[in-house]
């Protein structure tokens, strides 16, 4: 068990969580030919909300299977397979955590609501977001009725 926080995230800028606070828990089962590592990723990451753009704390798991096999030669990778060289003596899965917390986040990260059902995003983001959205729900409204006029005075 070990625990990926700030240094772990700094070195993967690509990543959509700046930050975070996560446990990684592996166990490792050793067979003659190959190695079998049940993963086990939990914690909360620092996100960047789609809707107001703070950041909050976004709680993740991830859990997944990996075989690690041993040969001499290269061969094809799958997602879920690792080839080792029978030398080899130290496994680098840090790219691969990487893959299952990048994996983990959302296609749409909004802010949680709280107990009361209200959203808790930035309140001033959330008014000039409503704003906008009640000017352009008056613009269709209004091209839609104009829409209507032209209808009918051309077919009458």
């Amino acid at each position: 068990m070990f625990d990926v926080k700030e240094y772990f995230f700094s070195e993967f800028d690509k990543m959509e969580a700046k930050d975070g606070n996560l446990k990684v828990i592996i166990n490792l089962n050793k067979k003659p030919d190959f190695l079998t590592l049940d993963i086990l990723i939990k914690g909360i990451i620092f996100v960047e909300c789609d809707r107001c753009l703070e950041y909050f704390n976004y709680p993740i798991e991830f859990r997944d299977n990996l075989l690690v096999k041993f040969s001499d030669t290269s061969v094809d990778q799958s997602n879920d397979t690792i080839i080792l060289h029978p030398n080899d003596n130290e496994l680098d899965l840090k790219h691969y955590i990487y893959e299952c917390i990048s994996l983990s986040i959302p296609y749409r990260k909004i802010h949680p609501e709280s107990k009361d059902g209200k959203s808790l995003c930035k309140k001033e983001m959330l008014q000039k977001i409503h704003e906008h959205e009640s000017e352009e729900q008056e613009k269709a409204v209004n091209t839609n009725w104009d829409k209507l006029k032209y209808f009918f005075e051309t077919n009458n």
